[in-house]
Formats: C-alpha cells, structure tokens, sequence
C-alpha cells in the first residue's frame, strides 16, 4: 500500500497539514464537503498509487520534478512521488480559472525541489 506524507519545512511547519485540520474541523457545509472530497481522492491515491490518473489526478508534464496534482474540485492539491511507494502532498490552492495557476506551479515546485534536497529522491 502507498503512503501518503505532508510535506514539512525545516521547522516542521506545513501549510498543507494546516489547510487538512483547518477543513477537517471546520462546521461549515463547503469546507466539509470539499473534506470530504479530497479524503476521497487520498483515499485512491493511497489504494491506486501511480495508477491514479484524470479526472482525479494529472501529471504535470515539462517542469524540473515529476509533479503532480490531484483534483477535487475546485481545489487543487499538488504532490509529487517520492521513494517507491510513498507521495508527498506539497501544496494546495482553491482553481479560479481554466488555467493551473503558474506561480502556484512554482510554489509547489520550490516546495518539491526542498523535499529532495534534505531527504532525497
């Protein structure tokens, strides 16, 4: 079975893990429903692995890392593959429009590219 991780700065903060406690908690009607969603979507990840392809997650092609996204709609959530079986949840933003946002892009990859460098590909 694949792991999921919650990617975590050198001081052990994660805007991510943040994002999942603030949604997981909260008692209004779209933060739960979007809860529930991306639970889902882990939840397949988690069982499908590498396997997991659109609607519900989509390769990003063309960057520096193999990054991914996962997408529960309207949300956004990127992550990238790490060691074999194991997925590190980097990012995640609320899609506005059609377009994936670039500088979230570039975030999220900043964020991939810290990851490999203290533990790795």
């Amino acid at each position: 079975m694949n792991k999921i991780i919650f990617y975590e700065d050198k001081k052990h903060n994660s805007e991510i893990k943040e994002y999942f406690d603030r949604i997981s908690c909260s008692s209004q009607k779209d933060d739960k429903k979007i809860y529930r969603k991306v639970m889902h979507q882990l939840n397949m990840l988690e069982l499908l692995g590498r396997q997991l392809h659109e609607p519900n997650a989509k390769y990003l092609k063309g960057y520096k890392y193999p990054l991914f996204e996962l997408r529960p709609q309207p949300e956004r959530i990127f992550y990238v593959t790490w060691q074999k079986d194991k997925f590190v949840l980097l990012s995640h933003y609320t899609k506005k429009s059609n377009r994936t946002d670039p500088r979230e892009i570039n975030k999220a990859l900043c964020l991939a590219q810290d990851w490999y460098e203290r533990f790795g590909m």
